[in-house]
């Protein structure tokens, strides 16, 4: 029995290792990705690959941090071309996740799913309780399809080091990485428990909207929420019919939208990760179910004769006629307090356009991983600030901002942390939409006030008084002895008796070179002593004992020989590679 069930297992796993690399070799995909070159055949061969690959795809078009903006592009056009599955798979994937008939849990069930992507479908139903639901399905057998591409994968992985380009990009960690984004996307309850975690934190604030998740009903294959009607944000600004609202409503939306992801970020450090237009439908609303925001509130006098009278009221104002309702919670990005206080830093530093403000803080977030130049660092940071502050996100390039800041962390050995990186991505694609609606909007704006409320609620003004208090007794009790110090260095200047210490840059560097010049001294004069002994050696004759000892004079002239070449490639080689 144990043979007969491996070796189907086996062959598929061979088969499917054969197509993964007749399409790698027929596409070229390696060298492409790694020379970042030819894009579209990387499509190509992800698309013909499958779901496994798509998903990928998808996930590198918006690391702009790794991959130069022609290969985000191209792989954003990465279409999912998936199959759907047949309503009796469906039926049984449903009954068997939750234990119980598909006629027991709904009462109706729409057999054709209304939508289809590479890792399930979705089918519109209505549960006993009356409530209508999008039910989403895993594809059958696409856990095993996935678990059995990265396995492969996996195992290919210590080839890539026989690949000359393969030091550009390090597809070790853009595997994990993916692998563990696969894992968490295969997981409908993680999904479940993100949605209804974005539900509580957003829903009703403002016009965003989230579904609710019905977690009791759902599995690990099996995601049930209510069902969302509308379009998906870019559908409804291509609707010709309303283009003379357009103009209000981008703006409105775009506002709207930042001041949302911005609260996800910095108040409740759980943000949507993969904010794209696909990802945001737009609703519109009955008028008769017209809601109001709170603007804020305000305090106005009267005067009634001899009586004055205080009111406190809340100035209103309707909300627009539509919600923009968010979907998808697989990739979701989570923050510590700690590092919320960080980023926080960042955006403040960054509002008042203060680079060194903005390095400490950037400093504060990575790990050093090796030798580090501060002084440089802050110049390529203030250097880089200076060009892009105070532009409008219509003429600042994120994606190209980010990636000259982590260039400048990289360079100077400073390594991002991973919820970083997955902040800056979900940026990035959030900026892509904005973008679309609102050229105008700066984000560093919008973020400043929420940076300094953060501040403002978290500080322990107690304390910080106190700190300042005893900075200033001590500022008080040395400003007296300042003259007298002052004229003890003066003195010592005089008698000479004063030290300058003077600190060189990049001196470990220096002093490695002038290591390798004494190592290369003391080697040319070991050289010149094994030549001279071996000369002494070969000129010795005393019978059988001569010529073994001019044997060994012999092999010691071979050695220097071998040496002097080896010494004569090596210094060829690094004046080679200063060039």
């Amino acid at each position: 029995m144990e043979t007969t069930s491996a070796s189907p297992k086996k062959y598929k796993k061979s088969t499917r290792f054969r197509q993964i690399t007749g399409v790698f070799m027929k596409y070229n995909v390696l060298p492409n990705i790694m020379k970042q070159t030819h894009p579209e055949e990387v499509r190509k061969a992800f698309e013909e690959l499958g779901p496994t690959f798509i998903k990928i795809g998808q996930m590198l078009s918006v690391r702009t941090d790794i991959l130069p903006p022609s290969y985000t592009e191209e792989l954003k056009k990465l279409q999912d071309n998936v199959k759907t599955d047949d309503y009796s798979e469906v039926k049984q994937i449903v009954e068997t996740e939750t234990g119980q008939a598909i006629t027991e849990l709904f009462s109706s069930f729409e057999e054709a799913p209304i939508a289809s992507a590479s890792m399930g479908q979705i089918h519109r139903a209505v549960l006993q309780t009356g409530e209508l639901v999008a039910v989403k399905v895993q594809h059958v057998g696409i856990r095993e399809e996935i678990m059995l591409d990265l396995s492969l994968l996996e195992r290919a992985l210590p080839l890539i080091k026989y690949i000359p380009e393969s030091k550009v990009i390090d597809l070790k960690d853009i595997f994990l990485e993916i692998k563990q984004s696969l894992q968490k996307e295969l997981d409908s309850l993680q999904e479940a428990a993100n949605g209804e975690r974005f539900f509580e934190l957003n829903d009703g604030w403002d016009i965003i909207r989230a579904p609710k998740i019905y977690l009791s009903h759902s599995t690990t294959k099996v995601l049930i929420m209510s069902f969302v009607e509308g379009k998906s944000i870019r559908s409804f600004f291509r609707d010709p019919s309303k283009q003379e609202e357009h103009p209000k409503l981008r703006k409105e939306f775009g506002d709207t939208l930042v001041r949302n992801f911005i609260k996800q970020v910095f108040e409740d450090g759980f943000f949507h990760a993969d904010p794209h237009p696909g990802n945001i439908f737009v609703q519109k609303v009955d008028e008769d179910k017209e809601e109001t925001r709170i603007l804020k509130d305000r305090q106005m006098k009267k005067d009634f004769g001899n009586v004055d009278l205080d009111f406190l009221y809340r100035e209103e104002e309707p909300l627009l006629p539509y919600r923009l309702v968010y979907l998808d919670f697989g990739m979701m990005g989570q923050l510590s307090d700690s590092m919320i206080k960080k980023l926080t830093a960042v955006m403040d530093s960054l509002y008042r356009n203060n680079p060194k403000a903005t390095g400490r803080a950037i400093l504060q977030i990575c790990r050093q991983i090796g030798p580090m130049d501060e002084e440089l660092f802050y110049e390529q940071l203030g250097s880089l600030l200076d060009r892009n502050y105070g532009v409008s996100i219509g003429e600042l390039n994120l994606q190209t901002l980010f990636l000259q800041i982590i260039a400048i962390c990289h360079e100077n050995n400073l390594q991002v942390p991973q919820e970083v990186t997955m902040l800056v991505k979900a940026v990035i694609t959030f900026e892509g939409m904005i973008r679309e609606l609102d050229p105008d909007i700066s984000l560093v704006e919008i973020s400043a006030p929420f940076a300094q409320k953060y501040f403002t609620e978290k500080i322990d003004w107690s304390m910080e008084l106190k700190r300042a208090a005893l900075d200033m007794l001590y500022s008080a009790k040395a400003a007296p002895q300042i003259p007298s110090r002052a004229l003890d260095v003066l003195d010592d200047l005089a008698k000479g008796k004063s030290k300058v210490n003077v600190e060189l840059k990049k001196q470990d560097e220096l002093l490695n070179r002038i290591e390798g010049m004494v190592n290369r001294l003391v080697i040319g004069l070991i050289l010149s002593a094994l030549i001279i002994g071996s000369s002494m050696l070969v000129e010795f004759h005393d019978g059988l004992t001569g010529q073994f000892v001019s044997i060994l004079g012999i092999l010691g002239y071979a050695i220097a020989f071998f040496a002097i070449l080896f010494l004569i490639y090596d210094i060829w080689r690094k004046h080679r590679k200063r060039k």
